[in-house]
C-alpha cells in the first residue's frame, strides 16, 4: 500500500491532488487542518490530507458460501484481543491474513479460506467498492465547484459555543469583544496579517485598532459653534449618571464656544435631581426650567427658542417598566426636533444592555453615550453593542468632574480604548 501526505488550500484543491496523484482508486485516510509560515499560529490554515492506494491489489478467489452454522462466529462476533497484544493493523497485514495460504507460501499445500477468512474478504470487498464509488464522485465534480473557496470551519460562524475559534478571534475575545464580532474583524485583518512580515506584537494590535475603527460610526455633535439651535435629550435607566453628563457637555460647550444654554428636566421623581441641575445652572449662569407635563415642555422650548443649544434632562427609567418609557415618549415626540442620547453604562452586563436598548426604542434615538468607562478593565462591549445595532456613538464619560471628564471620540479612538491604548485620548 502506498501512502502520501498532501498539504492544499482547501479540501476541493487537496482531493484534485489526491486523485492525479494516486488515481481514483486512493482512500482518503485522515484529514486536518495545519498552519504553516512565518506567523505561526496565526499564519494561513491549510489542509493536510493522508491518502492511500493499494497498487498490488488482487480480487479476493471465490469460495464456497459458508453455512450458516459456521458464519456466526465472523470476525465481527470474535472477542477481541487481550488489551496488552492490541495494536493498528495495516491494510497489508489483513490482506496478507486472508490470502490462501498457498499464495503466502508457496510450498504449502493449497486449502479453502476458513469462513471468517471469507467473511473479512466479503468486508474488504465492501470497502473497495465504497471507495471506488467515492472516487467516482470526485471525479464527478464540476470544475466551478472546484475553484469555490473553501471555509476553514474555525473562520464560519460557529454552530455552538464549543466550536474551534481562529486565533486572532481567540486573540480579540481577550479584550471582551463577543466571539461574533471577533469573527468579523479577523476576516477584516487576515489579508493585512498574512502580508506583514515579522510580524509582532506591535504590528498586530495596529492592524487589529485600523480594522475595529472601521467598524464604528461617531457623531460629533458639538465639534464647533453651531449655526443653528440644536435640542438634545439625554434618556436613559436609573444610576448612569444622565444630569452629570448633561453638565458636562453644557460646560464643554460653553467654555468652547460661549453662546446661550438652556437647561430644561423632566426629572419630577427626584427632588434631588431638580436641585442638583439648578446647582449647575448656578454655577455657569445658565436657565434651568422644571416642567412637569409636555405642555410645559412645548412652552419651555418656545422661551428658548432663539438659543444655541438646549439641553433636556429626563428621569431614569427603567427597562421593564413599559408605562414609564410611553410616558417619557409623550413629552420627547418627534415633532419637536429633540435629538435623543441614550446614555448606557460600560458596566452593565452586555445582555442587559441590549434589553435597555430594546425598550428605549420605543424613542426614536440618534446617539449612544456611554458612561463610567473608567471603571472598565475591558471596553469590548462598546463594539459588541455598536455592531449590532449600528447607533453612532456621541460621547464617553471617564469619571465625575465637570466638564474635564468627557470625551468626543473618534472610531480610532474608541478602537484604541478597546485596545487598552489610552494615550492618544484627549478630554473634550
Amino acid at each position: 500500500m502506498q501512502v502520501k501526505v498532501f498539504e492544499a488550500k482547501d479540501m476541493a484543491t487537496g482531493l484534485k491532488m489526491v486523485k492525479d496523484a494516486l488515481g481514483p482508486d486512493a482512500l482518503i485516510l485522515s484529514t486536518r487542518t495545519i498552519r504553516t509560515g512565518k506567523l505561526g499560529m496565526l499564519g494561513k490554515p491549510m489542509m493536510e490530507i493522508t491518502a492511500a492506494v493499494d497498487n498490488t491489489w488482487q480480487e479476493p478467489k471465490t469460495a464456497p458460501e459458508p453455512s450458516r452454522t459456521s458464519s456466526h462466529r465472523s470476525w465481527r462476533n470474535q472477542p477481541p484481543e487481550p488489551v496488552e497484544h492490541q495494536r493498528d493493523i495495516s491494510y497489508e497485514e489483513i490482506w496478507a491474513r486472508n490470502e490462501p495460504e498457498s499464495q503466502a507460501n508457496p510450498s504449502s499445500s493449497r486449502r479453502e479460506p476458513a469462513p471468517a477468512d471469507q467473511n473479512i474478504q466479503n468486508e474488504l470487498a465492501e470497502l473497495r467498492s465504497l471507495v471506488n464509488g467515492l472516487s467516482n464522485r470526485i471525479t464527478g465534480i464540476a470544475p466551478s465547484t472546484l475553484r469555490t473557496p473553501y471555509v476553514e470551519p474555525e473562520f464560519a460562524a460557529p454552530t455552538s459555543n464549543n466550536g474551534p475559534l481562529d486565533p486572532v478571534t481567540g486573540y480579540l475575545t481577550g479584550y471582551g469583544i463577543n466571539q461574533e464580532t471577533a469573527q468579523v474583524v479577523a476576516r477584516f485583518t487576515r489579508d493585512a496579517i498574512e502580508k506583514t512580515r515579522n510580524l509582532d506584537n506591535e504590528d498586530l494590535a495596529a492592524i487589529l485598532k485600523a480594522a475595529i475603527a472601521r467598524l464604528f460610526t461617531t457623531e460629533k455633535l458639538l465639534d464647533g459653534r453651531l449655526t443653528r439651535q440644536r435640542r438634545l435629550s439625554l434618556i436613559g435607566p436609573t444610576g448612569v449618571g444622565k444630569t452629570t453628563t448633561l453638565a458636562k457637555i453644557a460646560a464643554h460647550y460653553l467654555s468652547r464656544y460661549g453662546g446661550r444654554i438652556g437647561l430644561i428636566t423632566i426629572d419630577t421623581y427626584r427632588i434631588a435631581a431638580v436641585e442638583q441641575i439648578k446647582v449647575y445652572g448656578e454655577i455657569m449662569r445658565l436657565p434651568v426650567e422644571v416642567v412637569i407635563n409636555p405642555r410645559e415642555l412645548e412652552l419651555a422650548l418656545d422661551k428658548f427658542r432663539d438659543y444655541d443649544l438646549v439641553l433636556i434632562d429626563t428621569a431614569g427609567r427603567s427597562p421593564r417598566n413599559g408605562l414609564d418609557i410611553q410616558e417619557l415618549a409623550g413629552f420627547l415626540h418627534p415633532q419637536l426636533g429633540i435629538e435623543n442620547n441614550l446614555l448606557l453604562s460600560a458596566t452593565t452586563r452586555e445582555r442587559e444592555l441590549e434589553e435597555t436598548i430594546k425598550r428605549f426604542s420605543l424613542l426614536p434615538i440618534s446617539n449612544f453615550i456611554f458612561s463610567k468607562i473608567d471603571e472598565c478593565d475591558q471596553l469590548g462591549v462598546l463594539l459588541n453593542i455598536h455592531y449590532k445595532n449600528d447607533t453612532p456613538i456621541s460621547f464617553l464619560t471617564n469619571g465625575q468632574r465637570v466638564p474635564e471628564d468627557l470625551l468626543m471620540p473618534s472610531p480610532t479612538d474608541i478602537a484604541g480604548l478597546i485596545m487598552n491604548d489610552h494615550g492618544n485620548l484627549k478630554h473634550g
